[in-house]
């Protein structure tokens, strides 16, 4: 079992995360983060409401800083934390929606009565056909951005990292995307 070792308190922030990206020390971080564990655990309650989940993702975000802080530059990191811990918070939230969302989804589909099912499985299918069309349509940026997000699901970190775009491009694509596609379909 790994034991952190005692920092002192009044290291500053800014020389604990030069320590730790100089190291790779855990310690440092784990100071670091033992510092701030209050405003990430409130920040979290305050998104989820549930003290389980906050506690959750207080742990993840141990996590996240390890693997986020080194190539990070930071004036204010007590700011930056906060902001890191709100959209883990966002991703958490849009996550328990999307569950909830097939769970309701899945539930109505069963409720359906089958002689509706069949008269709307034709219409289903050409409304899906001309979905596909319209995603083909897209400029490339933008196909890969909404199927990467709609079809697979993934985060807006999760489609910098697979396509090298910018989170401000990646969010332009997918609502440029979404736009033409609303568009393509006639709604």
């Amino acid at each position: 079992m790994h034991i952190f070792k005692r920092i002192s308190s009044s290291t500053s922030d800014q020389e604990l995360i030069k320590k730790f990206k100089q190291t790779a020390d855990l310690d440092y971080l784990a100071a670091l983060y033992n510092r701030y564990l209050h405003l990430i655990f409130t920040v979290a309650l305050k998104y989820v409401s549930v003290k389980e989940d906050a506690e959750d993702i207080s742990i993840e975000i141990f996590q996240l800083l390890q693997d986020k802080l080194p190539d990070q530059e930071l004036l204010n990191f007590g700011g930056w934390l906060h902001t890191v811990t709100k959209n883990q918070c966002l991703m958490y939230l849009r996550s328990q929606n999307r569950t909830k969302q097939k769970e309701i989804d899945f539930a109505s589909f069963m409720e359906i009565n089958q002689d509706e099912h069949h008269n709307n499985e034709e219409r289903l299918e050409v409304d899906l056909k001309k979905l596909e069309d319209c995603i083909k349509r897209l400029n490339k940026e933008q196909k890969k951005c909404v199927e990467l997000f709609y079809k697979q699901e993934k985060c807006y970190k999760e489609i910098t990292n697979l396509t090298g775009f910018e989170l401000k491009k990646v969010k332009s694509f997918l609502q440029n995307g979404k736009r033409n596609l609303q568009i393509c379909m006639g709604g």
